[in-house]
């Protein structure tokens, strides 16, 4: 097994493993131990089913489900959501999606950040990519929350934020209406890693909406500057797809978007999460 670094920022590409193999436990630690350093890891040329794709999310934490949306569209089915497999595709069949994220970018955001308790960790296996465009670009959010001033980080200390996300949008969430059909959970602005011990910044402007306990103003105005310190050229780097690439990222110490792309160019991701535990500040 070979690993090589992305760039400084974070990331690191896995070659020469086999995923549709048992890896040693010895391997397994070094895949685990890499993940928590590199926050990102793309392990490249891979044939692996779903199942190869279950396994390897079990060794990394235990597999997760995806649950099912409070506000469910009418055209996905019941079975989509509440298993442990879902697609990241713009893939219809006879007009329905297949999946879900379709065409388009998006932006920044943590998977999870608005459950009770957020996945550990989002697993990304590509079957079809597009010509140009699609990239992954993630954000290492314990260099953002490094890159805080002693000011702003004595300001963030015990202060949480509502993180909310509607499954039938593709922005950000009007607070100006009922929230309780729509999945949302209140986390600290600021965590810490649950296996390095390393303190993050925890929002991201898709889906963390509002500061607790400090006015609108305010929270927007706190919101739209740590906004900035994750749109920071110094902590980001990003992936260009190739099909066969499974990439792992962890979602406690990375936030992730998409670069847009051509609209009709078939994009499939197999997604499947590792099981996360509580995150404190």
């Amino acid at each position: 097994m070979k690993l090589t670094p992305i760039s400084s920022a974070g990331g690191a590409i896995i070659t020469e493993v086999d995923l549709k193999e048992i890896l040693s436990a010895e391997n397994q630690k070094k895949l685990k131990d890499a993940l928590y350093k590199y926050g990102v890891l793309v392990i490249k040329d891979q044939e692996i089913s779903d199942q190869d794709q279950f396994r390897f999310c079990e060794f990394m934490g235990g597999l997760g489900t995806r649950g099912k949306p409070l506000n469910r569209r009418k055209e996905d089915s019941d079975s989509e959501y509440a298993g442990t497999v879902h697609l990241v595709t713009n893939l219809t069949d006879q007009g329905k999606p297949l999946g879900s994220f379709g065409d388009g970018e998006v932006w920044f955001h943590h998977d999870g950040i608005f459950k009770e308790v957020p996945d550990a960790a989002t697993v990304l296996y590509a079957l079809a990519v597009t010509s140009t465009g699609g990239e992954t670009v993630f954000a290492n959010m314990h260099l953002a929350y490094d890159n805080l001033d002693s000011k702003i980080k004595a300001k963030l200390s015990g202060l949480s934020a509502l993180n909310i996300y509607d499954y039938a949008s593709r922005g950000r969430v009007d607070l100006n209406q009922d929230i309780s059909q729509l999945n949302h959970w209140i986390h600290p602005l600021v965590i810490r890693h649950p296996e390095t011990g390393k303190k993050a910044l925890y929002v991201n402007p898709l889906m963390t909406a509002r500061v607790e306990g400090i006015s609108e103003f305010e929270s927007n105005a706190l919101l739209e500057l740590l906004f900035k310190y994750q749109d920071n050229d110094d902590i980001i780097f990003e992936h260009k797809w190739d099909v066969g690439d499974l990439v792992i990222m962890d979602n406690r110490s990375i936030s992730h978007a998409r670069r847009d792309f051509p609209p009709g160019e078939p994009r499939m991701l197999r997604r499947t999460l590792v099981q996360g535990v509580s995150v404190n500040s």
